[in-house]
């Protein structure tokens, strides 16, 4: 088992890596390019990550993990049954990915850009949608349209935000969660209080 500083280190790395993604593009995604960004010698990257491979992998997993918190974080926000609960946390992710999303939106798509044609790369990924299909059809039958094109709907958010062609106005963004919440939720989904201070 790897030791606490091993695992800072490599997390270290996988940061500097999504950072030099998000600033300079897939291309200068480098062992080289990582290790001065991460402020260490390429032995020292190498010996965390074996080949740009091995790095690439991690990145794209990392990437998943990512998507896992900040669902789960988003989703936290309200109480109700999980089928009840995934839209609204689906519509306030997206809200909050649309005000800030941190880098994420370049490194998503630089990775998904980059790897999508590899099916052991994107494995993670498609494991992460394919547990977010599955949540859709475990909930209840009467449910299970209205969350499929509210989640839909909201990837196309996410895509063209990440793409740079998110070119509706806020206003028409406001009018279209405030239909999805309206038209498409239960309205036994709650705000969970200490989310709403």
């Amino acid at each position: 088992m790897a030791s606490d500083k091993a695992l800072r280190t490599r997390q270290s790395i996988i940061e500097a890596a999504n950072a030099l993604v998000a600033s300079e593009g897939i291309s200068a995604l480098t062992m080289d390019n990582v290790a001065k960004k991460a402020g260490l010698s390429k032995g020292a990257c190498t010996y965390h990550f074996k080949s740009k491979r091995e790095l690439q992998t991690a990145l794209l997993e990392n990437y998943v993990h990512h998507l896992d918190e900040q669902l789960n974080k988003h989703e936290e926000l309200f109480e109700g049954e999980p089928s009840d609960t995934l839209l609204s946390g689906y519509i306030q992710w997206f809200r909050s990915f649309d005000l800030d999303n941190h880098g994420w939106a370049a490194v998503g798509t630089s990775l998904l850009s980059e790897y999508c044609k590899d099916e052991e790369l994107m494995k993670p990924v498609k494991e992460w949608y394919q547990k977010l299909f599955e949540r859709i059809e475990q909930a209840p039958k009467e449910k299970q349209t209205a969350l499929l094109i509210g989640i839909m709907a909201l990837e196309g958010f996410f895509y063209t935000h990440k793409f740079g062609v998110d070119l509706v106005s806020p206003k028409m963004k406001r009018e279209a969660w405030n239909f999805m919440v309206t038209s498409l939720m239960p309205s036994k989904v709650k705000t969970k209080k200490s989310a709403a201070k």
